[in-house]
Protein backbone atom coordinates (compact mmCIF):
# COMPACT_ATOMS: atom_id res chain seq x y z
CA UNK A 1 0.00 0.00 0.00
CA UNK A 2 1.38 3.42 -0.92
CA UNK A 3 0.26 6.98 -0.22
CA UNK A 4 0.26 9.56 -3.01
CA UNK A 5 0.05 13.29 -2.18
CA UNK A 6 -2.93 15.12 -3.69
CA UNK A 7 -3.23 18.75 -4.76
CA UNK A 8 -4.65 19.83 -1.40
CA UNK A 9 -1.74 18.34 0.51
CA UNK A 10 -3.61 15.30 1.77
CA UNK A 11 -2.63 11.75 0.96
CA UNK A 12 -4.60 9.19 -1.00
CA UNK A 13 -4.18 5.46 -0.54
CA UNK A 14 -3.24 3.60 -3.69
CA UNK A 15 -3.43 -0.17 -3.81
CA UNK A 16 -0.52 -2.08 -5.30
CA UNK A 17 -1.34 -3.23 -8.82
CA UNK A 18 -1.34 -6.89 -7.76
CA UNK A 19 -3.91 -6.19 -5.01
CA UNK A 20 -6.02 -4.01 -7.32
CA UNK A 21 -6.18 -6.91 -9.78
CA UNK A 22 -7.91 -8.91 -7.09
CA UNK A 23 -10.86 -6.55 -6.59
CA UNK A 24 -13.07 -8.02 -9.36
CA UNK A 25 -12.36 -11.55 -8.17
CA UNK A 26 -13.09 -10.52 -4.57
CA UNK A 27 -16.57 -9.59 -5.77
CA UNK A 28 -17.09 -13.22 -6.84
CA UNK A 29 -15.63 -14.45 -3.55
CA UNK A 30 -18.06 -12.35 -1.54
CA UNK A 31 -21.03 -13.71 -3.46
CA UNK A 32 -19.84 -17.08 -2.14
CA UNK A 33 -18.91 -15.76 1.31
CA UNK A 34 -22.25 -14.01 1.63
CA UNK A 35 -20.60 -10.84 2.94
CA UNK A 36 -23.56 -8.47 3.43
CA UNK A 37 -23.34 -4.77 2.78
CA UNK A 38 -23.87 -3.22 6.28
CA UNK A 39 -26.87 -1.41 6.95
CA UNK A 40 -39.06 -30.43 6.44
CA UNK A 41 -41.44 -30.10 3.73
CA UNK A 42 -40.30 -30.81 0.19
CA UNK A 43 -38.62 -27.84 -1.51
CA UNK A 44 -39.86 -26.64 -4.92
CA UNK A 45 -39.68 -29.16 -7.76
CA UNK A 46 -36.31 -29.48 -9.41
CA UNK A 47 -34.36 -27.76 -6.64
CA UNK A 48 -32.99 -30.39 -4.24
CA UNK A 49 -30.77 -33.20 -5.36
CA UNK A 50 -31.32 -36.53 -3.65
CA UNK A 51 -29.85 -36.50 -0.15
CA UNK A 52 -26.92 -38.74 0.58
CA UNK A 53 -25.44 -39.65 3.91
CA UNK A 54 -22.33 -41.31 5.22
CA UNK A 55 -21.00 -42.49 8.56
CA UNK A 56 -17.37 -42.06 7.53
CA UNK A 57 -15.82 -38.70 8.29
CA UNK A 58 -13.73 -37.39 5.42
CA UNK A 59 -10.22 -36.23 6.38
CA UNK A 60 -10.83 -32.86 4.74
CA UNK A 61 -14.10 -30.93 4.38
CA UNK A 62 -15.91 -31.69 1.16
CA UNK A 63 -16.96 -28.85 -1.13
CA UNK A 64 -20.15 -26.86 -0.49
CA UNK A 65 -20.41 -25.55 -4.06
CA UNK A 66 -20.41 -27.70 -7.17
CA UNK A 67 -21.15 -27.40 -10.88
CA UNK A 68 -23.51 -29.91 -12.47
CA UNK A 69 -24.85 -30.50 -16.00
CA UNK A 70 -28.44 -31.76 -15.78
CA UNK A 71 -28.50 -31.89 -19.58
CA UNK A 72 -25.94 -31.28 -22.38
CA UNK A 73 -26.81 -27.57 -22.69
CA UNK A 74 -27.39 -26.57 -19.05
CA UNK A 75 -24.73 -25.67 -16.49
CA UNK A 76 -25.91 -25.27 -12.89
CA UNK A 77 -24.45 -24.24 -9.52
CA UNK A 78 -25.57 -26.26 -6.51
CA UNK A 79 -25.05 -25.40 -2.83
CA UNK A 80 -24.89 -27.96 -0.02
CA UNK A 81 -26.87 -28.20 3.19
CA UNK A 82 -24.82 -30.65 5.28
CA UNK A 83 -26.02 -32.40 8.44
CA UNK A 84 -23.72 -33.19 11.40
CA UNK A 85 -24.22 -35.37 14.46
CA UNK A 86 -22.02 -36.18 17.48
CA UNK A 87 -19.34 -38.74 16.63
CA UNK A 88 -20.05 -40.86 19.71
CA UNK A 89 -22.93 -40.07 22.06
CA UNK A 90 -26.29 -38.72 21.03
CA UNK A 91 -26.90 -35.01 20.95
CA UNK A 92 -28.39 -32.12 19.00
CA UNK A 93 -28.14 -32.10 15.22
CA UNK A 94 -26.25 -29.29 13.44
CA UNK A 95 -26.76 -28.23 9.83
CA UNK A 96 -24.24 -26.16 7.90
CA UNK A 97 -26.56 -24.34 5.52
CA UNK A 98 -24.38 -22.75 2.86
CA UNK A 99 -25.73 -19.94 0.72
CA UNK A 100 -24.83 -17.54 -2.06
CA UNK A 101 -26.07 -13.96 -2.20
CA UNK A 102 -27.46 -14.26 -5.73
CA UNK A 103 -29.74 -17.03 -6.93
CA UNK A 104 -32.95 -18.07 -8.60
CA UNK A 105 -36.17 -17.39 -6.68
CA UNK A 106 -36.92 -21.12 -6.38
CA UNK A 107 -33.57 -21.62 -4.69
CA UNK A 108 -34.43 -19.16 -1.94
CA UNK A 109 -37.95 -20.59 -1.61
CA UNK A 110 -36.49 -24.04 -0.97
CA UNK A 111 -33.89 -22.60 1.40
CA UNK A 112 -36.56 -20.67 3.33
CA UNK A 113 -38.62 -23.84 3.70
CA UNK A 114 -35.62 -25.69 5.10
CA UNK A 115 -34.67 -22.91 7.53
CA UNK A 116 -38.24 -22.49 8.78
CA UNK A 117 -38.21 -26.16 9.83
CA UNK A 118 -35.19 -25.61 12.13
CA UNK A 119 -35.73 -24.86 15.85
CA UNK A 120 -32.76 -22.46 15.78
CA UNK A 121 -31.07 -20.62 12.88
CA UNK A 122 -27.81 -18.71 13.48
CA UNK A 123 -27.54 -16.28 10.58
CA UNK A 124 -24.90 -13.85 9.35
CA UNK A 125 -25.26 -10.11 9.22
CA UNK A 126 -22.36 -7.77 10.03
CA UNK A 127 -23.76 -5.01 12.21
CA UNK A 128 -27.26 -6.56 12.17
CA UNK A 129 -27.73 -6.94 15.89
CA UNK A 130 -31.34 -7.99 15.47
CA UNK A 131 -33.74 -9.54 12.98
CA UNK A 132 -35.38 -6.13 12.62
CA UNK A 133 -32.18 -4.44 11.44
CA UNK A 134 -31.48 -7.37 9.12
CA UNK A 135 -34.96 -7.12 7.65
CA UNK A 136 -34.61 -3.36 7.22
CA UNK A 137 -31.40 -3.88 5.22
CA UNK A 138 -33.48 -5.80 2.69
CA UNK A 139 -35.25 -2.55 1.84
CA UNK A 140 -31.97 -1.16 0.49
CA UNK A 141 -30.99 -1.75 -3.13
CA UNK A 142 -28.25 -4.17 -2.05
CA UNK A 143 -25.40 -2.19 -3.58
CA UNK A 144 -23.44 -3.83 -6.35
CA UNK A 145 -24.75 -7.30 -5.47
CA UNK A 146 -28.37 -6.19 -5.67
CA UNK A 147 -27.70 -4.45 -8.97
CA UNK A 148 -25.96 -7.54 -10.33
CA UNK A 149 -28.87 -9.75 -9.27
CA UNK A 150 -31.31 -7.48 -11.11
CA UNK A 151 -29.17 -7.42 -14.25
CA UNK A 152 -28.83 -11.21 -14.29
CA UNK A 153 -32.51 -11.84 -13.63
CA UNK A 154 -31.74 -13.35 -10.22
CA UNK A 155 -33.01 -12.74 -6.70
CA UNK A 156 -30.94 -11.05 -3.97
CA UNK A 157 -30.69 -13.05 -0.72
CA UNK A 158 -31.53 -10.20 1.66
CA UNK A 159 -34.75 -9.53 -0.23
CA UNK A 160 -35.65 -13.18 -0.92
CA UNK A 161 -35.18 -14.61 2.60
CA UNK A 162 -37.56 -13.58 5.41
CA UNK A 163 -35.47 -13.22 8.56
CA UNK A 164 -38.44 -12.22 10.73
CA UNK A 165 -38.79 -15.63 12.35
CA UNK A 166 -38.81 -16.49 16.05
CA UNK A 167 -36.15 -19.16 15.47
CA UNK A 168 -33.71 -16.81 13.66
CA UNK A 169 -30.86 -15.34 15.72
CA UNK A 170 -28.14 -13.02 14.45
CA UNK A 171 -24.66 -14.42 15.09
CA UNK A 172 -21.93 -12.17 13.71
CA UNK A 173 -19.45 -9.42 14.49
CA UNK A 174 -20.41 -5.78 14.65
CA UNK A 175 -18.90 -3.19 12.32
CA UNK A 176 -16.68 -1.73 15.08
CA UNK A 177 -15.46 -5.21 16.07
CA UNK A 178 -14.61 -6.03 12.47
CA UNK A 179 -12.71 -2.77 12.05
CA UNK A 180 -10.80 -3.44 15.28
CA UNK A 181 -9.63 -6.79 13.97
CA UNK A 182 -8.67 -5.31 10.61
CA UNK A 183 -6.62 -2.64 12.37
CA UNK A 184 -4.38 -5.45 13.51
CA UNK A 185 -5.02 -5.52 17.25
CA UNK A 186 -5.79 -9.23 17.05
CA UNK A 187 -8.65 -9.01 19.55
CA UNK A 188 -11.99 -7.35 20.03
CA UNK A 189 -12.92 -5.45 23.17
CA UNK A 190 -16.23 -6.20 24.85
CA UNK A 191 -17.57 -2.87 23.73
CA UNK A 192 -16.30 -3.29 20.19
CA UNK A 193 -14.03 -0.22 20.47
CA UNK A 194 -11.53 0.39 17.71
CA UNK A 195 -7.83 0.13 18.38
CA UNK A 196 -5.66 3.18 17.99
CA UNK A 197 -3.02 3.50 15.31
CA UNK A 198 -2.91 3.55 11.56
CA UNK A 199 -5.30 1.47 9.50
CA UNK A 200 -3.65 -1.69 8.20
CA UNK A 201 -3.55 -2.56 4.52
CA UNK A 202 -6.27 -5.15 5.13
CA UNK A 203 -8.47 -2.52 6.75
CA UNK A 204 -7.99 -0.13 3.85
CA UNK A 205 -8.70 -2.97 1.43
CA UNK A 206 -11.94 -3.67 3.28
CA UNK A 207 -13.01 -0.03 3.21
CA UNK A 208 -12.30 0.20 -0.51
CA UNK A 209 -14.17 -3.01 -1.15
CA UNK A 210 -17.21 -1.82 0.80
CA UNK A 211 -17.10 1.47 -1.09
CA UNK A 212 -17.13 -0.46 -4.36
CA UNK A 213 -19.96 -2.75 -3.24
CA UNK A 214 -22.08 0.14 -1.98
CA UNK A 215 -21.34 2.28 -5.03
CA UNK A 216 -19.97 5.12 -2.91
CA UNK A 217 -16.50 5.13 -4.51
CA UNK A 218 -15.35 5.84 -8.04
CA UNK A 219 -14.68 2.14 -8.54
CA UNK A 220 -18.18 1.44 -7.27
CA UNK A 221 -19.69 3.87 -9.76
CA UNK A 222 -17.79 2.21 -12.59
CA UNK A 223 -18.83 -1.26 -11.42
CA UNK A 224 -22.49 -0.22 -11.25
CA UNK A 225 -22.27 1.13 -14.79
CA UNK A 226 -20.70 -2.12 -15.96
CA UNK A 227 -23.37 -4.19 -14.22
CA UNK A 228 -26.15 -2.21 -15.89
CA UNK A 229 -24.46 -2.71 -19.26
CA UNK A 230 -24.42 -6.48 -18.65
CA UNK A 231 -28.18 -6.36 -18.10
CA UNK A 232 -28.71 -4.75 -21.48
CA UNK A 233 -27.49 -7.84 -23.35
CA UNK A 234 -29.00 -11.31 -23.00
CA UNK A 235 -25.75 -12.89 -24.16
CA UNK A 236 -23.62 -10.91 -21.69
CA UNK A 237 -26.10 -11.79 -18.97
CA UNK A 238 -25.78 -15.50 -19.74
CA UNK A 239 -21.99 -15.28 -19.97
CA UNK A 240 -21.80 -13.55 -16.58
CA UNK A 241 -24.05 -16.18 -15.01
CA UNK A 242 -21.80 -18.88 -16.42
CA UNK A 243 -18.73 -17.07 -15.11
CA UNK A 244 -20.20 -16.94 -11.59
CA UNK A 245 -21.30 -20.58 -11.72
CA UNK A 246 -18.00 -21.99 -12.92
CA UNK A 247 -15.82 -19.76 -10.73
CA UNK A 248 -17.70 -20.55 -7.52
CA UNK A 249 -17.80 -24.22 -8.43
CA UNK A 250 -13.99 -24.21 -8.58
CA UNK A 251 -13.50 -22.63 -5.15
CA UNK A 252 -12.39 -25.38 -2.77
CA UNK A 253 -11.41 -25.53 0.88
CA UNK A 254 -10.68 -22.61 3.19
CA UNK A 255 -10.65 -19.47 1.06
CA UNK A 256 -8.52 -17.68 3.66
CA UNK A 257 -5.66 -20.09 2.86
CA UNK A 258 -5.13 -19.00 -0.75
CA UNK A 259 -1.36 -18.96 -1.19
CA UNK A 260 -1.36 -16.68 -4.20
CA UNK A 261 -3.26 -13.82 -2.57
CA UNK A 262 -1.41 -10.64 -1.57
CA UNK A 263 -0.82 -10.37 2.22
CA UNK A 264 -3.52 -7.71 2.70
CA UNK A 265 -6.07 -9.93 0.93
CA UNK A 266 -5.07 -12.94 3.03
CA UNK A 267 -5.49 -10.89 6.21
CA UNK A 268 -8.84 -9.53 5.02
CA UNK A 269 -10.20 -13.00 4.25
CA UNK A 270 -8.85 -14.44 7.50
CA UNK A 271 -10.80 -11.85 9.48
CA UNK A 272 -13.95 -12.10 7.37
CA UNK A 273 -13.99 -15.90 7.54
CA UNK A 274 -12.17 -17.11 10.65
CA UNK A 275 -12.99 -14.37 13.14
CA UNK A 276 -16.68 -14.29 12.22
CA UNK A 277 -16.80 -18.10 12.38
CA UNK A 278 -15.36 -17.98 15.91
CA UNK A 279 -18.29 -15.81 16.97
CA UNK A 280 -20.77 -18.33 15.54
CA UNK A 281 -19.01 -21.23 17.25
CA UNK A 282 -19.31 -19.47 20.61
CA UNK A 283 -23.06 -19.02 20.08
CA UNK A 284 -23.39 -22.60 18.84
CA UNK A 285 -21.62 -24.04 21.88
CA UNK A 286 -23.92 -22.07 24.19
CA UNK A 287 -27.01 -23.29 22.33
CA UNK A 288 -26.18 -27.01 22.27
CA UNK A 289 -24.74 -26.89 25.80
CA UNK A 290 -27.84 -25.35 27.36
CA UNK A 291 -30.16 -27.30 29.65
CA UNK A 292 -32.75 -27.52 26.86
CA UNK A 293 -30.78 -27.47 23.60
CA UNK A 294 -32.65 -27.27 20.28
CA UNK A 295 -32.96 -30.63 18.56
CA UNK A 296 -31.51 -29.09 15.41
CA UNK A 297 -29.56 -25.89 14.73
CA UNK A 298 -28.77 -24.48 11.31
CA UNK A 299 -25.75 -22.24 10.72
CA UNK A 300 -26.91 -20.08 7.81
CA UNK A 301 -23.82 -18.45 6.28
CA UNK A 302 -22.15 -17.94 2.95
CA UNK A 303 -20.90 -21.19 1.41
CA UNK A 304 -17.34 -19.85 1.47
CA UNK A 305 -17.39 -20.05 5.29
CA UNK A 306 -18.33 -23.71 5.44
CA UNK A 307 -14.98 -25.48 5.05
CA UNK A 308 -13.67 -23.69 8.14
CA UNK A 309 -16.97 -24.27 9.98
CA UNK A 310 -16.81 -28.00 9.22
CA UNK A 311 -13.25 -28.23 10.49
CA UNK A 312 -14.28 -26.50 13.72
CA UNK A 313 -17.28 -28.82 14.19
CA UNK A 314 -15.01 -31.85 13.83
CA UNK A 315 -12.16 -30.62 16.03
CA UNK A 316 -13.95 -28.56 18.69
CA UNK A 317 -17.29 -30.34 19.04
CA UNK A 318 -16.35 -33.81 17.70
CA UNK A 319 -19.21 -33.87 15.24
CA UNK A 320 -19.23 -35.85 11.98
CA UNK A 321 -21.13 -35.42 8.72
CA UNK A 322 -24.24 -37.59 8.45
CA UNK A 323 -26.00 -36.50 5.28
CA UNK A 324 -26.47 -33.67 2.82
CA UNK A 325 -28.95 -32.04 0.47
CA UNK A 326 -27.96 -30.03 -2.61
CA UNK A 327 -30.05 -27.09 -3.80
CA UNK A 328 -29.71 -25.58 -7.27
CA UNK A 329 -28.84 -21.91 -6.85
CA UNK A 330 -28.69 -20.81 -10.49
CA UNK A 331 -28.28 -22.21 -14.00
CA UNK A 332 -27.78 -21.15 -17.60
CA UNK A 333 -28.69 -22.87 -20.86
CA UNK A 334 -25.72 -22.14 -23.11
CA UNK A 335 -27.49 -23.13 -26.35
CA UNK A 336 -30.53 -20.93 -25.72
CA UNK A 337 -28.22 -18.06 -24.72
CA UNK A 338 -26.28 -18.33 -27.98
CA UNK A 339 -22.94 -19.00 -26.30
CA UNK A 340 -20.50 -20.66 -28.68
CA UNK A 341 -17.82 -23.17 -27.78
CA UNK A 342 -15.28 -20.39 -28.41
CA UNK A 343 -17.06 -18.05 -25.97
CA UNK A 344 -17.18 -20.72 -23.27
CA UNK A 345 -13.59 -21.83 -23.87
CA UNK A 346 -12.24 -18.27 -23.55
CA UNK A 347 -14.15 -17.72 -20.32
CA UNK A 348 -12.92 -21.00 -18.83
CA UNK A 349 -9.33 -20.13 -19.73
CA UNK A 350 -9.74 -16.84 -17.84
CA UNK A 351 -11.07 -18.69 -14.79
CA UNK A 352 -8.20 -21.18 -14.85
CA UNK A 353 -5.67 -18.35 -15.10
CA UNK A 354 -7.19 -16.66 -12.06
CA UNK A 355 -7.24 -19.93 -10.14
CA UNK A 356 -3.53 -20.36 -10.81
CA UNK A 357 -3.03 -16.97 -9.18
CA UNK A 358 -5.08 -18.21 -6.21
CA UNK A 359 -2.78 -21.22 -5.87
CA UNK A 360 0.32 -19.08 -6.17
CA UNK A 361 1.55 -21.01 -9.19
CA UNK A 362 1.67 -18.04 -11.57
CA UNK A 363 2.59 -14.40 -11.20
Amino acid sequence: MTLNPSSDGSETAVLPSRAMAWLPFLGVLFVALGLPVPSPASPPKGQPVAASSTNVAAPEPQTYMRVTKPDPDTVALEIALRRFVPATNGGPMIWLAGAVHLGESNYYAGLQMFLDAQPLVLFEGIGAGSKKSRAESADDDGGIQGALAASLGLAFQLSAIDYDRASFRNSDLGIAQLQTLLLGSGSVTSGGDQASGKTTAAGEQFEQLLGAMEGSSMLGVLLHAGVKFIGSSAKLCAMTRLLLIETMGELKGDLAQMKGAPPEIQRLLAVIIHERNKTVMEDLKKAIGSTSPPASTAVFYGAGHMADFEKRLREELHYRPAGEVWLRAMAVNTREAGLSATDIGAMRSLIQWQLKLLEGSEE
